[in-house]
């Protein structure tokens, strides 16, 4: 038989009802393996006969040979045998497995009815790549999600700025991976539709998205059961089809691509203890795969966030308390390097650790690496052992800020080494020995990096007086905030005397500015690159010292009494060549708090902390006496070249009777 593709077809011939219309859902990918992918389509009425017609897109179509017989499962909103529950009765499900197919091989595939093939969105792009043999080392791009399923613009302004990025890169995603919560607020067959199937069109018709369960769809199906609208959308290994060890369970499973090896839990509704089923099957899985030896990276997924001090707390909520406790010596055991979830809505990233398994989190005695982990500007990657070792260190992050975000965290983790608290999502790239991730908001901008890179034997030792994550993340610890009782209710640094020095940033400088009482729309204001005159914001450009009602600023902010009492402002400024990045700092006069932001991380707060509601906190202080803090600790942060500054500007209260922000930078001779 000849068709416009020229190779084999998978037949499924259905008892027409009447006349099907065209496709409703799709099609999208599932389950690709080195010699097998699974195509899924919806229609709203049966065609008379199904089929999916492909060919290689190199070589020659004809030597490519495909096994065909009776391929497709078909299920309906009606049947009693294999049911789509929350579809509707004239809904039908066509899930297609095209196998002995080549590994690593890109085909192009269509939809048919017979002869006539189905028509699909122009922008959908109809190929699929399969993945490469076990254990072979290949340039892989894994993009990962969470907690995106609201289907507003935030969650298309950051699906868009993977795109561009893939783009403008020439790096295609070879991995999807969703940490849950893509179809709020309760993973009904509708919300699927119009939260995730519809955002992601363009991206679900050429790469497969592998997904673990979060608590919104959980409020719709069953884990223990394996039904609801999540089971009907996803098609997951349950007999080790994708690599790995069998689960027998769509809620939890594995699977290879080259020499990663990747791990779905259910974090949700099954026993999360050493002696349930997820447990017992994970550890066997893991105890097979370091016996094969043909993984080289360990990456583990779902949805509740082991660390997290985000929208949720992992040290009081028992579903991030049980992954941490029970799962996460499972996997440390043998030798995890990544862990992704999201469910808490922000991006947090942590050091490299190994044990913090305690409840309430500490970093005593856990803490492999305290760096940056970003090799660029002098930093180093966190090193471990080559293969996958055990105790050599894992990094966790929480990327839940796919669409829904927190704009208020509830404290500050002790293993965290960056927040941000913007949309976004992860990238992660793994070429040879070195695994790099990084965060990508919503404009496509990055905002953390960091890489692993493996080669022989690494023996780390413990950090014995780690880092404290306070310095560089968006709020403090400190009473008030839950998880951590016993530091000061307000961040506070102890000024030093102006030094010697010479001007960097001349005080009374032009900075850009943003008054009136409204909010950055995200935290990309304290990024270099940031164009004020292209937003939507009215940022407006003025003389440092902004204030109101001391008689000594030179740019006034008249309305701010009584209406707000945040005030915004930041400048690019440049360091020479050969200038010492540790004996630059901050001179300032501020009337009553501040909050630095240098290069995009937030550093330090003065006179400001946050409430246990979330609210901020500023204790009164008054301006006409400078005050210096030396950036010393925040060198690495620093770079010879262009560089952004940026601070919010704290009054106690509304009604406050004046303002004062006036800060200039220098180094010290």
């Amino acid at each position: 038989m000849k068709s416009i593709l020229c190779l084999t077809l998978l037949l499924a011939a259905v008892p027409a009802s009447g006349e099907a219309g065209g496709i409703t859902r799709g099609p999208y990918l599932q389950l690709a393996a080195p010699d097998r992918i699974t195509i899924v389509w919806r229609t709203d009425g049966p065609l008379k006969e199904a089929a999916v017609r492909f060919h290689p897109e190199a070589g020659d179509p004809a030597a490519a040979l495909v096994s065909s017989g009776d391929a497709i499962r078909i299920r309906t909103g009606k049947s009693p045998s294999s049911p789509l529950k929350d579809a509707s009765k004239d809904t039908v499900q066509y899930e297609a497995t095209l196998s002995g197919l080549a590994p690593d091989t890109l085909y192009s595939y269509a939809i048919h009815d017979g002869e006539t093939r189905l028509a699909v969105p122009e922008d959908l792009t109809l190929t699929f790549r399969t993945a490469p043999k076990p254990g072979t080392a290949k340039s892989t791009r894994l993009w990962v999600v969470g907690d995106s399923g609201t289907g507003a613009l935030h969650q298309a302004l950051v699906h868009e700025a993977m795109r561009r990025h893939t783009a403008s890169t020439g790096k295609p995603m070879d991995l999807y991976l969703h940490v849950g919560d893509m179809a709020y607020s309760r993973g009904t067959d509708e919300q699927f539709q119009k939260n995730f199937f519809l955002p992601y069109e363009t991206t679900l018709s050429h790469l497969v998205c592998w997904a673990a369960m979060g608590n919104h769809e959980g409020a719709s199906s069953n884990g223990n059961k394996g039904v609801g609208p999540y089971f009907d959308a996803y098609v997951c290994p349950t007999n080790g089809e994708a690599g790995g060890l069998a689960s027998g369970s769509e809620s939890y499973y594995s699977f290879d691509h080259g020499n990663i090896h990747c791990i779905a839990l259910n974090s949700y509704d099954l026993d999360r203890t050493p002696e349930g089923a997820m447990a017992r099957w994970l550890e066997a899985d893991l105890t097979q795969t370091r016996e094969k030896g043909q993984a080289r990276w360990l990456i583990a997924f779902w949805h509740h966030p082991p660390y997290s001090k985000g929208t949720h707390n992992s040290d009081t909520e028992k579903p991030l308390v049980e992954m941490r406790e029970h799962i996460m010596p499972i996997l440390e055991r043998h030798g995890v390097d990544l862990v992704l979830a999201g469910h808490s809505h922000i991006y947090e990233r942590s050091m490299l650790i190994h044990g913090a398994y305690a409840t309430p989190s500490n970093a005593d005695g856990v803490i492999l690496d305290d760096g940056t982990g970003d090799p660029r500007d002098g930093g180093q990657p966190y090193q471990k052992s080559a293969g996958l070792v055990p105790a050599n260190g894992t990094v966790s992050i929480t990327t839940g800020h796919g669409g829904a975000l927190g704009r208020k965290n509830i404290g500050i983790h002790p293993l965290m080494r960056s927040i941000v608290m913007d949309h976004g999502s992860t990238v992660i790239e793994i070429e040879g020995d070195t695994l790099t991730a990084y965060m990508l908001d919503l404009r496509g901008a990055e905002r953390d990096r960091f890489a692993i890179v493996k080669g022989g034997v690494v023996t780390h030792t413990v950090v014995a007086n780690p880092w404290m994550p306070d310095a560089t993340t968006p709020q403090r610890t400190g009473e008030g905030v839950e998880g951590s009782p016993n530091g000061p209710a307000i961040s506070t640094v102890t000024p030093l005397p102006i030094p010697a020095s010479t001007p960097l940033i001349p005080r009374h400088s032009e900075w850009d500015y943003l008054a009136g009482g409204a909010e950055p729309e995200t935290t990309a204001w304290t990024d270099l690159g940031f164009d004020p005159s292209g937003e939507e914001e009215a940022w407006k450009r003025g003389e440092a010292g902004f204030g109101y009602d001391d008689d000594d600023d030179r740019t006034v902010i008249a309305d701010m009494e009584g209406n707000y009492t945040t005030l915004y402002i930041r400048r690019e400024f440049t360091i020479p060549e050969g200038t010492d990045l540790k004996k630059i700092g901050l001179a300032i006069d501020y009337d009553d708090g501040f909050v630095v932001h240098l290069n995009g991380r937030r550093i330090f707060a003065q006179n400001v902390g946050i409430e246990k509601d979330g609210e901020v906190e500023v204790d009164s202080h008054s301006a006409g006496k400078p005050e210096y803090f030396s950036l010393k600790e925040h060198a690495a942060i620093l770079r010879h070249g262009l560089n952004v500054i940026a601070l919010e500007g704290h009054n106690t209260r509304i009604d406050s009777s004046d303002l004062t922000l006036d800060p200039w930078l220098l180094v010290e001779d």
